[in-house]
């Protein structure tokens, strides 16, 4: 469990915990809790630790909340127990990538803030497993109480009032993909279903179950029950299929069809999720908590032993005498468990984790007393390894984020902790020892040299990346301290004060679109009367920076780098970038294959070179071997001649070797490039696109990427065709003969005739690589079959109106956005009807008997001055 804590990833996501979540600890001590469970001496097969996780549906969640949640939790658990037979650790991870795409499924996957409780099933005073909250399944109607209790208490949604309305895994909508991502057995069935539900506007459950006996034989499940469902067989399955999704349930279906589309579509734009106002809990709530905290943990506790006779008994008592036996077992265990004498060794262990000096956390001390040489109090702060006095006030021990020994002031004083055995003279005051203790005060019952010195003589903890040194209350209170203090005074000097003022919020968010999966609908931004922009996320006004270190849950650091990139970018004029759409899922199942498939064919890859270098290493040694030998049987050879000969080989041999590893090293390196490691998505949209996939390359213009692969700015004198105010935007391939294209990375498309680069082809615009006819009217085309007929001109007048005078000769149906180009558009036509009209004008015949005096009409047509239908190349 810690190292899923610290480490964790699951499967279909690549980012690291710490790329994922701040990890916020709310209660006890990592490092312990661990320690404890590892120290279990149970089967693989057996839990050793009880796991908890508290999930919200609110997109922030304040700290206050969290540690309430965290105490509240602990109460309940330790209902039944004292405060040191168990051992509580908590903490909250707090999104910083807001959401991501499954690498398996291609959904979209959005976080939420969410508490993970750990308990390791020991009895800490009995050594004895235990259950801390018995047989879970008998208790849920508690735990239950418990949720909806912190729910009603801080205004949190209520799951039992947000079911899930969706099929699918990652809270995507039904009608947002038309059922793309319905992928798993009988997703197709359940689709139909709803949309028939819909189509019909079914609002009775009796006709529900008329409209599910159409398709096959339905029974229903838990009949009578608050949670019966419907199981439906079709004719040619070979079993049923549970209809237990919310959309199917008596309550659901009970809604007008209205209210049914309302709730289906509340997914459809994201919205930001904050608490409500504070509701006081049910009564049945308030009755099932009294009745927890009452009696019912101490019978979790104490009749779970297995004894059927005693807990009949038990549960035919009255409430008195049940109460009273109760109270029975729980004096004669803690008589059995705390008598003269008895300990254990998870106890032994449990304190010995606890003693001064380690990195863990220490026994409360008076937090503002240090001791003196004598070992009394002075009432002056202890700096701890991180000079922190606890400046809170909160009653903890007094000692930096590692929680490890307080420094002395004083050269004879030793640690600031009571309790601590120290070598001293019979009637002395403790004293330092030199370095070989053992030695004067006896091995036995002594402790190390590093324990016996002052911290200052020891190697102080590394800070790890979550910003502490342990995974303990205390460093996380000092790793607060400390974020809040390099913001306070970083915010004020003159460069970041600039960017606060002039950064766009709307390009922040667009950036962080990309590199933390976040949905920028779900937030709004406004501007205060000086013109600084304000992001509003729930109730909260935030400024840029405190947009990344209170809902992003970066450390300043981090927020810094983001806010100097993102301020470059803007000075510099870089492109906005447009943020991520969730994949098709036609797309992303082909990938999938396609990934299997480039997987499959990399393994044999390196399978058969492997085999190639080994075969080869071989034939090296057995050429060598058989020359040995044949040395050393040869009798003609001297013994001089002989080791002569033998020492060339082995040089052969070696000089052999050498040029296999480079040649190796080369097949490698090729091998690699040939299938590398990742297959990407965006590579594989790259590959069909080459192809001419359209889809593809429009899935890769909007795919996930960086800011810095859109803010590719070409220079300022470049000739460029855009969209222009009624533009259509299309995602298309343009085809001519003679004419190649080369797809990019990021989705730009290089066009270019005869090896000579063309146009290019970016998200929002073409760019004119050439002053030629034929390069202006490609990109005229290409630009008119994007964007429709009108187009916005960029770049010098020179190519402005060359472009205009062109459309006009190539017969290309468009209008600028400049009246002045229009005005030049429109004379070269008037100039080419002209022309035309001059060249098809029949010459003046002479006058003669043939013709009789008239004209004849040539009907010639000039095949130039027809519009085209293609690229001048």
């Amino acid at each position: 469990m810690k190292q899923y804590l610290e480490n964790g990833q699951k499967v279909g996501r690549e980012f690291s915990r710490d790329e994922m979540d701040e990890r916020v600890v709310l209660f006890g001590n990592l490092d312990v809790t661990d320690a404890l469970i590892q120290a279990l001496n149970v089967p693989e097969s057996i839990d050793r630790y009880l796991s908890i996780t508290l999930s919200f549906k609110e997109d922030e969640v304040s700290r206050e909340v969290l540690d309430d949640v965290a105490k509240a939790c602990r109460s309940f658990v330790f209902a039944g127990y004292r405060e040191d037979e168990l051992n509580f650790y908590a903490e909250a991870h707090l999104p910083r990538i807001k959401s991501y795409i499954d690498s398996k499924t291609g959904q979209r996957v959005e976080r939420k803030p969410h508490i993970h409780v750990v308990i390791p099933k020991l009895n800490l005073l009995s050594g004895q497993k235990t259950e801390p909250l018995g047989y879970v399944k008998s208790n849920l109607r508690y735990i239950d109480a418990l949720q909806e209790f912190l729910n009603a208490r801080h205004g949190l949604a209520s799951p039992k009032d947000n079911r899930r309305v969706t099929l699918t895994d990652a809270s995507e909508m039904i009608a947002r993909y038309k059922g793309d991502l319905f992928d798993k057995p009988h997703r197709d069935l359940k689709q139909r279903l709803l949309d028939a539900v819909l189509d019909q506007e079914i609002e009775r459950y009796d006709d529900f179950l008329a409209l599910l006996a159409e398709h096959g034989q339905v029974r229903m499940r838990n009949a009578g029950s608050a949670d019966a469902y419907p199981n439906l067989k079709l004719a040619d399955a070979l079993k049923g299929i549970n209809l237990k999704d919310h959309v199917f349930s008596r309550e659901f279906v009970a809604l007008p069809t209205p209210e049914k589309l309302a709730k289906l579509a509340a997914d459809t734009a994201p919205q930001y999720e904050a608490a409500g106002a504070v509701r006081p809990p049910s009564v049945d709530t308030a009755a099932d908590l009294f009745h927890w905290y009452h009696q019912r943990a101490r019978e979790a506790k104490y009749l779970n032993s297995g004894n059927a006779i005693a807990y009949q008994r038990y549960q035919q008592a009255s409430p008195q005498d049940q109460l009273l036996t109760l109270e029975a077992l729980e004096r004669d265990f803690y008589r059995q468990s705390l008598k003269e004498g008895h300990g254990n060794d998870f106890d032994t262990r449990e304190r010995s984790l606890r003693r001064p000096g380690r990195v863990f956390e220490l026994k409360p001390v008076s937090p503002r007393a240090s001791v003196s040489r004598h070992g009394r109090g002075t009432g002056q702060p202890i700096p701890g390894a991180d000079g922190w006095s606890d400046p809170f006030g909160s009653g903890q021990p007094s000692l930096g984020a590692t929680g490890s020994l307080a420094q002395t002031g004083s050269l004879y004083g030793v640690r600031g902790l009571s309790g601590v055995d120290v070598a001293s003279h019979d009637n002395g005051s403790a004293v330092l020892l030199p370095d070989c203790p053992q030695v004067l005060v006896g091995v036995e019952g002594s402790g190390r040299v590093a324990e016996l010195r002052r911290p200052g003589h020891r190697q102080q903890p590394r800070v790890r990346p979550t910003g502490r040194v342990a995974d303990t209350l205390v460093s996380q209170r000092m790793r607060d301290a400390r974020e809040t203090g390099k913001a306070r005074a970083a915010q004020g000097a003159p460069g970041m004060a600039e960017i606060q003022q002039s950064l766009s919020a709307r390009r922040l968010l667009a950036e962080l679109a990309h590199s933390h999966g976040l949905q920028p609908d779900k937030y709004r931004v406004w501007s205060t009367r000086d013109g600084h922009d304000r992001i509003r996320a729930g109730s909260r006004n935030l400024t840029v920076s405190d947009f990344l270190t209170r809902e992003l849950h970066l450390s300043w650091r981090e927020a810094q780098d983001i806010l100097c990139g993102a301020y470059t970018r803007q000075l510099a004029q870089a492109p906005m970038p447009t943020p991520p759409q969730t994949p098709r899922a036609a797309l992303w199942q082909a990938y999938t294959a396609a990934r299997e498939a480039a997987k499959l064919t990399r393994s044999m890859a390196w399978t058969a070179q492997r085999d190639s270098e080994r075969l080869r290493r071989a034939a090296i040694v057995a050429d060598y071997t058989a020359t040995s030998h044949a040395l050393r049987a040869d009798p003609a050879l001297t013994n001089a001649s002989r080791r002569a000969q033998l020492s060339v080989a082995r040089m052969e041999r070696v000089a052999q070797g050498q040029v296999l590893r480079a040649a190796v090293l080369k097949e490698r390196e090729a091998l690699q490039a040939v299938h590398p490691r990742a297959f990407a998505f965006e590579a594989f949209l790259r590959e069909r696109a080459s192809r001419g996939d359209e889809a593809a390359l429009a899935a890769l213009r909007r795919s996930r990427r960086s800011p810095g692969d859109v803010e590719q700015t070409a220079p300022t004198d470049a000739n460029w065709i855009r969209a222009g105010n009624t533009a259509e935007r299309n995602e298309i391939l343009y085809h001519a003969s003679r004419l190649t294209y080369h797809v990019h990375g990021n989705g730009d498309v290089t066009y270019r005739h005869d090896g000579r680069d063309m146009v290019e082809d970016r998200r929002d615009a073409i760019r004119v690589l050439q002053f030629d006819r034929q390069a202006i009217e490609t990109g005229l085309r290409l630009a008119q079959a994007r964007f429709g007929r009108s187009l916005a001109l960029q770049g010098s007048l020179a190519y402005q109106e060359e472009a205009a005078r062109i459309a006009a000769e190539a017969g290309l149906y468009v209008e600028f956005s400049d009246a002045r180009l229009n005005a030049i558009l429109q004379e070269r036509r008037t100039q080419l009807v002209v022309e035309r009209a001059a060249r098809h004008q029949p010459p003046k015949a002479a006058g003669n008997a043939g013709d009789g005096g008239q004209r004849k009409t040539h009907l010639d047509t000039d095949l130039d001055a027809r519009p085209s239908k293609g690229p001048a190349l």
